[in-house]
């Protein structure tokens, strides 16, 4: 029964949220949060609330709400509330006891955190799929879950998100859950799309990209922490297959809501706006939403000035002397006038990392790329779809799907249908592993590390490469490579697992090398005439790598997956 509803989760920077389609159904459907705030909103705010025990209390909207009460009875600094931490698990060297910080300074396990916030959702959404179905109450494992995760994340944070949701308890095992890179979910939606599923006037023919094999796309995932981008092309069959490793940066949305608050604390000054921060964080929540609507208009806006920030700056000044002289900003009558020019420089940051994320993958002359597909909710803002366009827009048809904040969602339950869609991927690192070669003095000089077995002597920090950086690497592809012991009567052979970004590495004491497993296998026979050799096989999964070695003589086997988290 775990075929008959795909539930997708998408564990946003600021916001998150699920949706769920039945197989027998064509219709994805999904709920709305925030109307008890008289909002209606496609994902809730990604924040979760402890109490002093560290026991889960509320997540999202509640969580904010519940959180900003206890400020109010001066109770906050007991309790664990945490927002935005998602990218906590960005560029860092992460394990399993990495821990985070709370608003009152404390500090808590990243893993409790995200896995309670994703037992939360999978809670929620088992509960709301029950009212649509009339064979009683659904249980986690009767759905296929799949997760989306950034594509330019670590392959560290991948597998901790994975734990994650199997702590929270989506999937019993490991193996049962579907992760989709974010961009590569929005690409499965975008490819199937009709004419209508676009602004106005983006696409004019009447086919559908997925309908045209050999058609190369570039998607360009605007997100609230980070841009992430992919390269496909079209292949027989409805496969896809990916052209350029993926790129990206941390320069989302929420690079554009830091400056505003950057902004807002340069205006009313660093007191006003910290103490205002503090004691009324709903009212904070509830400002940045109204600013993300903003950040979907073009030219002068309004942004609804709180009620608290206001009565904390004038009891320094008049409200209106602080915008005396100010360029950027008015007061009218309870509102900020945001001029069009500074929310637009706002964008500065973002807009660069885009332009130079795009630039990097279009100078690839062997590239043919077609159609650049702008997804992500940053993506719906004008001044992202606008610069796209202008700079671009001569070398590719530039796409934005109307609802383009739910793409990587939308695509993901699609994904989770068929998971090898995508039939190849490019490798980010090289992979290898430590092997000892035969000293020679032109190629290991300098190399101290050096053995003698049986009067020969090696270099044992040596790499033998697995799969380079920038090579294609077919879904679940399986390479084998046949090993030797150093010595007759050796009774087992280990093997170190590495990574790194070098295309050409030669030594595992190399900069920016990285060990990530290890894997010893017993070789018992030993005896005149036995072939002592061993075989090493590297099965290549979607966010996972598995090595298994066995003994040619005695049949002896052993399996490990590779752990990218550091102990």
């Amino acid at each position: 029964m775990s075929d008959s509803v795909f539930i997708a989760v998408d564990f946003g920077t600021a916001f998150s949220g699920y949706c769920f389609k039945f197989a027998v159904s064509e219709k994805i459907q999904q709920p709305v949060w925030g109307k008890e705030l008289g909002l209606e909103t496609p994902k809730t705010p990604t924040s979760i609330l402890f109490d002093e025990k560290e026991t889960f209390l509320k997540f999202g909207y509640d969580a904010v709400m519940t959180y900003t009460r206890q400020t109010q009875k001066g109770k906050a600094k007991e309790l664990y509330f945490f927002d935005n931490f998602k990218m906590e698990l960005y560029g860092k060297e992460l394990h399993r006891d990495v821990m985070l910080t709370a608003k009152n300074g404390k500090q808590m396990k990243a893993m409790k955190v995200f896995s309670k916030s994703l037992r939360f959702m999978k809670d929620h959404a088992l509960e709301m799929i029950g009212k649509h179905t009339s064979g009683g109450k659904l249980s986690a494992s009767d759905a296929t879950w799949i997760l989306t995760v950034p594509a330019i994340w670590s392959a560290a944070a991948k597998q901790f998100m994975r734990e994650a949701a199997t702590e929270a308890g989506l999937v019993t095992e490991y193996d049962r859950l579907v992760v989709a890179l974010e961009p590569e979910a929005a690409s499965v939606w975008c490819r199937q799309l009709p004419r209508d599923g676009f602004m106005e006037g983006d696409l004019t023919g009447a086919e559908k990209i997925a309908e045209v094999p050999g058609t190369q796309y570039m998607v360009v995932d605007c997100g609230g922490g980070t841009i992430d981008i992919t390269v496909h092309e079209v292949v027989q069959g409805g496969c896809i297959k990916e052209l350029h490793r993926v790129s990206g940066s941390d320069m989302g949305g929420q690079t554009v809501d830091k400056n505003f608050k950057t902004f807002l604390r340069e205006l009313f000054s660093e007191k006003v706006f910290d103490k205002f921060e503090e004691n009324h964080p709903s009212e904070l929540q509830r400002l940045m939403y109204d600013f993300s609507i903003c950040k979907r208009c073009e030219g002068n806006v309004f942004v609804q000035c709180p009620i608290n920030l206001k009565e904390l700056a004038s009891k320094d000044q008049d409200i209106e002397n602080y915008f005396d002289g100010n360029n950027d900003a008015d007061w009218d009558e309870g509102q900020i006038l945001l001029s069009g020019g500074k929310l637009r420089s706002l964008h500065d940051d973002s807009l660069r990392s885009i332009e130079n994320l795009i630039k990097d993958i279009l100078k690839n002359n062997n590239l043919k790329i077609s159609y650049i597909f702008l997804v992500g909710g940053f993506a719906l803002s004008p001044y992202v779809n606008s610069f796209v366009k202008k700079k671009f827009g001569g070398q590719c048809k530039v796409l934005c799907p109307v609802d383009a904040q739910m793409a990587v969602l939308r695509g993901a339950v699609t994904f989770g249908m068929m998971p090898n869609v995508v039939e190849s991927r490019i490798s980010q690192f090289t992979y290898g592993i430590e092997t000892a070669d035969l000293f020679d003095e032109s190629k290991h000089k300098g190399k101290r590390k050096r053995v003698t077995k049986e009067g020969k002597v090696y270099c044992d920090v040596c790499f033998k490469s697995l799969v380079k950086r920038d090579e294609s690497v077919q879904f679940n592809e399986v390479r084998v490579h046949d090993f030797f012991p150093l010595e007759k009567d050796q009774k087992s052979m280990d093997f170190g697992f590495y990574y790194t970004e070098s295309k050409t590495p030669e030594f595992i004491d190399e900069p920016g090398m990285v060990k990530f497993g290890s894997l010893r296998v017993s070789m018992p026979v030993i005896k005149e005439g036995s072939s002592r050799s061993v075989i090493l096989k590297i099965k290549f999964g979607f966010t996972e790598m598995q090595a298994t070695a066995t003994d040619v003589d005695s049949g002896e086997t052993s399996s490990v997956k590779l752990d990218f988290l550091s102990k």
